[in-house]
């Protein structure tokens, strides 16, 4: 039988293989399971944006309003909810609201095909979450495990990282309560605390004697939520995210649907037909009279039109903004457009049959296929939730994004549900114990996750997110792909544009 020293060093050399779908994987055999048709992104609007096939000349606006959101996902939203009782549309180039913060549903179950949970109720956010009516539940403990694939080690959490594990949620409990934590806002930080900006969040680890045989579960974590390894992230970000294991974290089901689902409804409840999809912007142009002009093209009528509003909110990714905003400084634009985001793969992968409970969310740093995935009903009460079918939430970023846009832009899905599928009967074979796997349905994102590269806090503060009636508002601004970014970002814009009536 191997010692604790063996399989803590056998635990901490699983990072090595951490590689996630890559393209090239073929699916010779037909699968047994069902593969419906994707979701996600809709590339080809974005690409002939970004490949200069739109429209140059921004026709005659149709309508005049006070303000045009650019972008449904939750920061435009939250703007558009806090300036409910003002005049304004907002334009998404999907048909659906929420940006990654979408659901689906199978037999009942609600799942999400993107954003999962929430991390923080302090101010503003918790405020804002009681405005919309929502109750937060907080996840049952533990809310994380570690699988190995090693039929002896359920949960390495439980097992020889259990002390390790321990010390480092006590080390980011104490950093948590410091007035030099990296916090959101980014515009509060600290002298201090903008210098883990500058450093690896590896460093930092390593600075703070955090076990080697921890740094797998970290890196597949950052690469989960970070878009990046632990050796490429800030400290700054790293801490900001990781420190959420001392801490409660909230999930509704379905995911952050459910927050953008409320958005949706009291924006709709407040009258007008304000929030229009399938609507993509291609540009973003001052007139000679003060406002702007907002030329999109309309995908019902494939026309090109236009709005004029006297504030703009680019509630946009960063890299998008960049190429739609005409006449700011070349360098600002350049540097939206420089910004590093992440490729993305989720699966949800559907099982009819009895599922044992578990935690919320389940790493498995070694695995080639995926870093983690979340049971669709862990959220529901011990009464309310199914016994005889599940659904299990798979995020699978890659960590050769641009290798991964081509995958997914290919659009082979029995290669690229193999991998996560293998993956899941390696490491929870459970699943497949008692239970049929039906359907894997895939969810796409060819630039989801900004990489919350080191320096980046830093240069974000320093970038300008007004350029006259024109404001950016998106989490991209503050440097972390978290819904208390957008939410932060929201209430900065809508700030601006009530101050100035």
């Amino acid at each position: 039988m191997p010692s604790r020293r063996d399989v803590l060093r056998q635990v901490s050399a699983l990072g090595a293989g951490l590689l996630m779908p890559r393209p090239g994987v073929l699916a010779e055999e037909r699968p047994d399971y069902a593969l419906p048709e994707w979701t996600g992104d809709n590339f080809d609007s974005m690409h002939a944006i970004r490949d200069g096939h739109e429209p140059r000349a921004i026709p005659k606006p149709e309508r005049r309003v006070e303000v045009v959101i650019i972008g449904g996902g939750l920061t435009g939203l939250a703007v558009a909810t806090l300036l409910s009782d003002s005049d304004f549309v907002l334009l998404e180039r999907e048909n659906t609201m929420g940006g990654n913060a979408k659901a689906g549903q199978w037999r009942g179950i609600d799942y999400a095909l993107g954003s999962a949970y929430l991390a923080d109720t302090e101010e503003p956010y918790g405020p804002f979450y009681d405005s919309l009516g929502l109750t937060l539940t907080p996840v049952s403990e533990p809310a994380d495990r570690v699988l190995t694939g090693s039929p002896d080690m359920a949960d390495a959490l439980q097992g020889p990282l259990r002390r390790p594990y321990a010390k480092l949620v006590e080390l980011l409990a104490a950093a948590s309560e410091s007035k030099d934590f990296p916090r959101i806002p980014i515009e509060t930080a600290t002298s201090r605390s903008l210098a883990l900006d500058q450093i690896p969040f590896s460093e930092y680890l390593r600075r703070e004697q955090v076990s080697a045989a921890l740094m797998p579960m970290i890196d597949a974590y950052c690469w989960s939520s970070l878009g990046g390894g632990a050796n490429g992230i800030s400290a700054y970000c790293g801490i900001n995210f990781l420190s959420e294991i001392a801490a409660p974290i909230y999930a509704f089901p379905g995911g952050n649907a459910a927050l953008a689902k409320a958005m949706t409804s009291k924006i709709n409840r407040s009258g007008g037909k304000r929030l229009v999809g399938g609507a993509s912007v291609f540009a973003v142009e001052p007139d000679a009279n003060g406002r702007t002009l907002v030329g999109y093209l309309d995908h019902s009528s494939g026309e090109a039109r236009a709005v004029s509003a006297r504030w703009v909110v680019v509630a946009a990714p960063y890299f998008f903004a960049g190429r739609i905003i005409r006449g700011i400084d070349p360098a600002a634009a350049g540097f939206m457009k420089g910004l590093s985001h992440g490729s993305y793969l989720v699966a949800n992968c559907c099982f009819s049959g009895r599922q044992l409970p578990g935690p919320y969310d389940s790493w498995t740093p070694s695995n080639p296929g995926f870093t983690d995935f979340v049971s669709a009903t862990a959220s529901l009460s011990a009464r309310a939730r199914p016994q005889d079918r599940d659904v299990i939430t798979i995020y699978a970023p890659f960590t050769d994004p641009a290798a991964g846009r081509v995958q997914l832009l290919a659009g082979n899905q029995a290669a690229a549900a193999k991998p996560v599928v293998d993956g899941l009967r390696r490491f929870a074979p459970d699943f497949f114990a008692n239970s049929r796997l039906e359907e894997v349905r895939l969810t796409r994102y060819g630039h989801q996750l900004l990489t919350s590269r080191v320096g980046l806090v830093a240069a974000m503060r320093r970038h300008e997110k007004r350029f006259g009636n024109i404001l950016l508002a998106h989490s991209d601004g503050q440097g972390m792909s978290a819904v208390e970014s957008a939410i932060v970002e929201a209430h900065r814009a809508a700030e601006t544009i009530l101050s100035r009536r």
